[in-house]
């Protein structure tokens, strides 16, 4: 009978072991890998009134400029990132008009993202992307 409890417990501790280490392995974030990059039509503006995100499909090696514009609430701008594939090219607040200019490799989607929306009437965190040009 106690060679029974203990290869009972001998086996409950080895499936906890797996478990916590399974557990471990689970929440690991591990990198994304490139998607393929499909060349589609540019947008000329976007309005993101909420948390989201533009993708841009150039798929190839340039300069974005992009013309963006932020409005804010309790004192600060959207949160924007400008990411392509597993690079943060640019991070920051977008509060009142800016300009960025970021050089792209082309071998990922280029995402425009708003992380941080916030409505407070008649404040309205909101981010807009009011124009965008493509430089060799």
């Amino acid at each position: 009978m106690r060679w029974v409890e203990l290869a009972g417990g001998v086996g409950l501790g080895l499936a906890l072991g797996l478990a916590a280490t399974a557990l471990e392995r689970a929440f690991h974030p591990n990198p994304v890998p490139l998607a393929p990059c499909w060349p589609a039509p540019l947008p000329e503006r976007a309005e993101l009134w909420t948390t989201g995100a533009v993708e841009l499909s150039l798929c190839r090696p340039a300069t974005l400029v992009l013309d963006l514009e932020g409005t804010p609430a309790r004192g600060k701008g959207p949160h924007t990132l400008v990411v392509e594939g597993d690079r943060v090219l640019w991070e920051g607040e977008v509060l009142g008009k800016k300009t960025l200019r970021v050089k792209i490799s082309g071998r990922g989607v280029v995402v425009l993202a708003f992380t941080d929306d916030l409505y407070l009437p008649p404040q309205d965190r909101n981010l807009f992307l009011r124009g965008l040009r493509v430089e060799p």
